[in-house]
């Protein structure tokens, strides 16, 4: 669909009957019930590893078709293809899928480290992205792929799928619509971070093409501990559950609170680091954010509740007229007998979305910004990320909303960015 001529009303009579949760068969990813050739949004799928094998659903959807597949390792891309079926290429560079002409736009499920690049070069290539959280890395690219997404007129949804659900909206309109009083404060808590002991580096697999797996980061040995799965346990990969769950509950808690377009004026934490493992996410740590305009305090705990015997994750809003605690997707009353009926006609409705996949194909085709759209994700992720530099530092950090700075601390500012291996470089 080099040139896309799917309409608006032709999209949704296709996509209306699978707007379901993601199941991968057989059967869901095969051809039937495909719309016509040259109506298809096609789509190249670059990272196949678990949450990347997730977005292979997207190729049962009437007017989406996946041509190609890349992964650097070779057990991943030989699964992802099989899955495909038919003619699907498969690629160890992802270079290969951004250059072909044909590929209308591309799903990026790979490690948080190549998220920016990707993204960028598909934009400057013509193709709208899909990418799984966290958006980023760093604040810095973050905000460069906001201005690619702009510079190329390209539609750039971040896979935070909770904003694609409907009892979590309805929870969000509560909150904005002042079912609770005046939020002053927004509890969130999860797990700790995943610790592990060393293990000696060993030969990178045959199967693996380490170097390009590392890409823009240092060159290290290869140990089973940093991949597949476990880059999210490294500061330099990823940032611990602060950016994996937690990109997910901000964007919830922004959504909520109506703070999309800015962030918090204040940051500061504590944490604690375990000596003896390998992975260097803090064990321990505790932030609370500040905003203004709206004026609340939101802080993020972990260990949260479960190490008292609660559930291990969740977020509660603590209102001037009652408390309400949500477990994604399940809520709970603590205090007060707020009116928890649905969302009347004369209250703020949020941006509706039933199916986050959905959402990003209909705006393809529709060329309007997708429910998490790439500003939206940066902003969410840039709060991650001010967390954990607020730890790294283990000071208050004064943070400009506007500029995207800390005022004043220069050490916390060169965090906002990493530098990158050669040949690897952020895309002007």
């Amino acid at each position: 669909m080099s040139q896309r001529n799917v309409t608006r009303r032709s999209f949704l009579a296709q996509v209306a009957s699978v707007a379901a949760p993601y199941v991968l068969t057989s059967t869901a990813l095969g051809a039937g019930g495909k719309a016509a050739a040259s109506d298809r949004i096609v789509v190249g799928a670059i990272g196949t590893g678990g949450r990347g094998m997730g977005l292979l659903g997207m190729n049962r959807y009437p007017n989406c078709s996946i041509a190609a597949v890349c992964d650097v390792f070779e057990p991943h891309l030989a699964r992802a293809q099989k899955a495909i079926g038919g003619t699907c290429e498969a690629v160890a560079d992802f270079r290969r899928i951004i250059d072909r002409t044909d590929v209308d736009a591309v799903t990026i499920g790979t490690p948080d480290h190549w998220h920016a690049l990707i993204t960028i070069m598909g934009c400057q290539s013509g193709k709208d992205v899909y990418c799984e959280k966290p958006l980023s890395r760093t604040a810095h690219e973050g905000r460069e792929m906001v201005k690619a997404a702009r510079r190329y007129g390209r539609v750039v949804q971040m896979g935070t799928q909770h904003r694609s659900r409907a009892v979590i909206r309805q929870v969000c309109e509560w909150v904005r619509n002042g079912r609770l009083g005046k939020v002053e404060k927004v509890r969130l808590w999860v797990w700790r971070n995943r610790q592990q002991a060393p293990v000696p580096d060993q030969p990178a697999p045959a199967n693996l093409d380490w170097d390009m797996w590392l890409g823009p980061c240092p060159w290290v040995p290869y140990n089973r501990l940093r991949a597949p799965w476990n880059f999210r346990w490294f500061m330099e990969y990823a940032g611990g559950y602060m950016t994996d769950w937690g990109a997910h509950m901000i964007s919830e808690i922004s959504w909520a609170m109506g703070t999309d377009e800015t962030g918090p004026v204040a940051v500061e934490g504590t944490g604690v680091q375990n000596p003896d493992s390998f992975w260097d996410v803090p064990a321990e740590v505790s932030l609370t954010y500040t905003f203004e305009d709206p004026d609340f305090v939101m802080t993020w705990e972990q260990p949260g509740d479960g190490g008292r015997g609660g559930p291990e994750f969740g977020m509660q809003y603590i209102g001037t007229e009652a408390t309400l605690t949500e477990f994604f997707g399940s809520h709970k009353v603590e205090r007060g007998d707020p009116d928890l009926s649905p969302t009347r006609p004369d209250e703020i409705h949020l941006y509706e979305s039933n199916d986050h996949f959905t959402n990003w194909l209909e705006c393809i085709a529709t060329r309007k910004r997708p429910i998490v759209d790439v500003e939206i994700g940066h902003r969410m992720t840039l709060w991650c990320h001010l967390g954990n530099i607020a730890y790294i530092t283990g000071r208050t950090l004064r943070w400009d909303p506007v500029r995207e700075v800390c005022l004043g601390d220069e050490d916390a500012n060169r965090l906002l960015h990493k530098a990158y291996r050669e040949p690897w470089h952020l895309p002007a």
